[in-house]
């Protein structure tokens, strides 16, 4: 391994020297179209961007793209999973740096950030691909431009504009293997040629799910989305431009299947072998496989996310001033059935009800060509009530007689007493907990680029940010029925906890430029993620807090076009440096509980190498490879894994989410037939083993793993027809999670499927 990473440096840096060797067959006319980022929240082409940024455009139009959990195979050290257990939530990892926790309180270290809206949480970003011209993935801290909570990178994603000249319509359906049904549709309509237009767009996703379940008799895990909403700009005259875009989303869809993984030991597999419940709870006996399930629940979402975002910009001839309202409104109801037996033991219905509003205003310099800067405000706040329901738990507990009932419950009528009794089932009776937060976030950022001469420039900047968090958390007991309509408890005790932090993370960096067609770049940031108060406590006796969590980056890279523009070549050399990564671990509490706690490892570090090459082979022929190596390991990390209350060494452990090479190669071939145009295109991915689980159980070690997806498309006029095909090889993989000593559950990825899109675009 050490020799092949030695040899790609080698081979990156003579390829980017030798500026000379020019290809015999080379023409100006196969030359790579220029991408446009804002990845410093200002346009300019992407080779001049002195950063790892990959831009994602032309890949978006594929059928086979069909989120953005899809688009990881353009970008090199970049995963994105679908999240059981939350509403079109995505864990998202870049540079082995991810979160992926779906509560609230603790937020991801990935920032999503579309059309200028930070979007603060995991909930609601696993976006369709729909109406999205541009995603970029920015590699690395953020925290100068960006902010808070982007230690490892960002996803900004950027929806399509808004025409002022022409009407057109875009329209597309789908359909494919389990049920698959996709309606697509923007309508651009200029009210004011020049200076009003309208956007509106339209979407609905269905899905049956790959996974049958035998004891529902039926698919489950599928979409039923609906996302719908407008964008009207205005540019009264060429100095003042207004957009508003507003959007729906309501996401009905389940959250995946969960797989039994139950073994002797847990709770899942005892109320079996003593006889309480004649369905299977054990993985041994069950019939769970990749695409068949047994299972005696559904894991159903019922969320609505409305978003809000309105952009000015004045354009004078010295400044560009930009301000940025959003808002972003998010109402969600989730059921899991966590034990994904047929055994009635855990399920958790989870409610949340989330605001945040944001506010940013950034001047950016158009004075001088020597000096340039961009300076801005930004205000973010959020405010979220979260409460989760228990079913079946606390019932089959008191039948062993553990009695885990809390304070302030009592037996009458159910629970222990009814099986004693001979009683019906209460199977809808519930505990609760429950949370609630108040964020307030300002941040004072400010980045210059001073060209000291024509091929040296210095970049430098800065970002003060000052938070405060207002906690309140508690637990309800149990004994009420939700499901029956009754109102939830009011919060036994409930603790109060706040906050404050503050912190400056500064950015410098070199870019020297000795020629057009390539630049090199050095720089040193520092990023920061605000401490907090982890809400899904099992006691909250136990104080919830954990510290916030450092990095420095420091990266040497370098964008090189060659071959009169034919072919592209950028790759960075990093080393990431984390003081008290904050990680997710799961612990007993005691004889009937278990609770996801956050712990602050001492340090972190992190080393590796990414390659990004495109390259015009001929007229039709595309090519793109992307390359991706990572070395990860605790420097020092003591912490109480076990809820024991003793301090170990855990720097042994592998950090979830590492695998040491990526690889991806995505080509396409274009040709003419007749009066139409024929394209295909194939896209190859493979990732190295790697550990999912924090603290590394077998369970939760994965195989590496490779994936085909491939298209061929016929478009003539305004009409193409598409055919595809997603994970061509049926590369099957199970992720796997336990609840200690309660019950375990896995779920696999999707299975190979096949469709077809028909669009027309006027």
């Amino acid at each position: 391994m050490k020799f092949l990473t030695k040899s790609l440096v080698m081979f990156a840096l003579l390829l980017t020297m030798n500026l000379n060797i020019q290809a015999q067959d080379s023409a100006p006319t196969l030359a790579i179209e220029e991408i446009i980022v804002t990845a410093r929240k200002k346009e300019e082409s992407i080779q001049d961007v002195p950063m790892a940024v990959t831009a994602i455009t032309d890949q978006l139009g594929e059928s086979s793209v069909r989120r953005i959990e899809d688009i990881q195979a353009f970008a090199p050290n970049l995963f994105i999973n679908r999240t059981p257990g939350i509403g079109s939530g995505a864990a998202i990892t870049i540079r082995g740096v991810a979160s992926l926790e779906s509560d609230k309180s603790f937020e991801p270290s990935i920032g999503v950030v579309m059309d200028g809206m930070f979007l603060g949480t995991q909930s609601g970003v696993l976006l369709d691909n729909f109406d999205i011209e541009r995603i970029e993935v920015l590699r690395g801290p953020q925290g100068t431009l960006f902010g808070k909570n982007t230690t490892g990178g960002i996803l900004n994603i950027i929806r399509t504009p808004v025409s002022l000249t022409e009407v057109s319509v875009d329209a597309s359906l789908t359909v494919g293997d389990f049920g698959r049904q996709d309606i697509k549709t923007v309508i651009q309509v200029p009210i004011i040629e020049d200076k009003l237009g309208v956007k509106i767009f339209a979407a609905n996703i269905e899905h049956d799910g790959h996974v049958y379940n035998t004891y529902l008799d039926r698919h489950a895990g599928g979409d039923d989305k609906l996302n719908y909403g407008f964008a009207l700009l205005w540019e009264p005259n060429d100095q003042l431009s207004l957009k508003l875009h507003h959007e729906l989303m309501e996401d009905k869809s389940e959250q995946g299947v969960y797989v039994n993984r139950n073994v002797v030991g847990e709770l899942a597999c005892t109320i079996t072998l003593i006889g309480f419940d004649p369905n299977n709870g054990c993985e041994k006996d069950a019939t769970d496989g990749p695409d068949t399930v047994e299972s005696d629940g559904s894991n159903f979402s019922d969320n609505e996310y409305e978003s809000t975002i309105f952009t000015v910009n004045y354009d004078t001839e010295n400044f560009l001033y930009t301000y940025i309202y959003s808002n972003r409104d998010m109402d969600e109801q989730n059921m899991q059935d966590f034990d994904g037996s047929a055994a009635r033991l855990l399920r958790m219905n989870y409610f949340n009800d989330w605001e945040q509003t944001s506010h940013e205003f950034r001047v950016t310099s158009q004075f001088s060509e020597k000096f340039q800067f961009i300076a801005g405000i930004y205000d973010w706040e959020v405010d979220y009530v979260q409460n989760w329901d228990v079913f079946d738990l606390f019932y089959q507990l008191s039948r062993l007689g553990v009695g885990a009932w809390g304070a302030g419950d009592t037996l009458t009528g159910y629970g222990r007493d009814s099986y004693i009794t001979g009683l019906p089932w209460e199977s809808d009776l519930a505990s609760n907990n429950g949370q609630t937060q108040k964020t307030e976030s300002i941040a004072v950022f400010a980045s210059i680029d001073w060209y000291l001469t024509d091929q040296l420039t210095l970049t430098a900047g800065f970002r003060w940010t000052e938070e405060e968090k207002d906690f309140l958390g508690g637990n309800a007991g149990v004994g009420y029925y939700p499901l029956r309509g009754e109102p939830r408890p009011p919060l036994y005790d409930p603790k109060p906890y706040q906050a404050k932090w503050d912190e400056t993370t500064p950015k410098v960096g070199l870019r020297y430029q000795p020629n057009d067609d390539v630049m090199y770049y050095a720089t040193y940031s520092e990023g920061f993620k605000s401490g907090g108060f982890f809400g899904r406590q099992a006691n909250f006796n136990i104080d919830p807090s954990y510290e916030p969590e450092f990095v420095k980056n420091y990266e040497f890279g370098w964008k090189s076009t060659l071959m009169d523009g034919r072919m592209i070549f950028n790759g960075a050399i990093f080393r990431s440096e984390y003081d008290d990564k904050q990680e997710s671990i799961l612990i007993p509490v005691d004889l009937t509980n278990v609770a996801t706690v956050v712990r602050n490892a001492s340090s972190l570090e992190m080393d590796g190498i990414e390659l990004e090459l495109m390259y015009q082979v001929t007229e039709a022929w595309d090519l793109m490879v992307t390359y991706g190596y990572l070395k990860s390991e605790y420097a020092n990390y003591f912490a109480d894994l076990t809820g024991d209350g003793v301090i170990t060494d855990n720097s042994n452990l592998v950090p979830r989410n590492t695998p040491e090479n990526t690889f991806g190669i995505t080509t396409s071939y274009t040709t003419q037939i007749g009066n139409g145009e024929l394209k295909g295109r194939v896209s190859y991915r493979f990732r190295d083993e790697m550990e999912s689980e924090s603290q590394n159980r077998p369970e939760g070690s994965l195989d590496s793993i490779e994936n085909v997806n491939a298209t061929i498309s016929y478009s003539v006029e305004n009409y193409s027809i598409t055919a595809w095909g997603r994970n061509l090889t049926d590369e099957r993989e199970q992720r796997w999670s336990t609840i200690g000593g309660l019950t375990s559950r896995g779920w696999w990825n999707e299975p190979q499927t096949l469709g077809v899109t028909f669009k027309v675009s006027y």
